[in-house]
């Protein structure tokens, strides 16, 4: 009439396996995430630049051995964004944008280098600055394209 109680250990010695491997999982997912939580700032920071000056020599460094026409363009660019020429910054980050053959790290820099522009237009039109407004429309025009 009862069941024998040897039946229910075999469920639970069955049953232990896929714990154990589900705790072995768990585990392998926290020791990895602990692991990139580890990162310093520094790591970080010189992943993604926070200033246009930043973003300037990131794009220096990765297209230092790009064509010498390309580099050229990058050369402009720099020079734009370190000396806050917005609209001509804008407009060349669009012309290297556009190039053929483009690193995964270049794009990555000229991503970034967008991103530190657009901030610093923002914060350039806040204060009422004339050339970070027409810049932003350039960046408007640029988007719908």
């Amino acid at each position: 009439m009862f069941p024998e109680r040897p039946l229910r250990t075999q469920e639970m010695t069955t049953q232990q396996p896929h714990f154990k491997g589900l705790a072995a999982v768990l585990g392998a997912i926290a020791v990895l995430f602990l692991d990139g939580c580890s990162k310093s700032r520094d790591d970080l920071s010189e992943a993604v630049p926070r200033s246009p000056n930043e973003a300037a020599s990131q794009l220096q460094k990765v297209f230092a051995t790009a064509a010498p026409d390309i580099k050229q363009t990058v050369s402009v660019v720099t020079e734009a964004m370190r000396k806050d020429d917005y609209e001509k910054a804008v407009a060349s980050l669009q012309i290297i944008r556009s190039g053929k053959n483009i690193t995964l790290d270049q794009g990555l820099a000229i991503h970034n280098s967008e991103l530190a522009m657009r901030r610093k237009i923002l914060s350039g039109m806040e204060a009422g600055d004339e050339n970070a407004k027409r810049a932003y429309k350039i960046l408007k025009e640029l988007k719908r394209d």
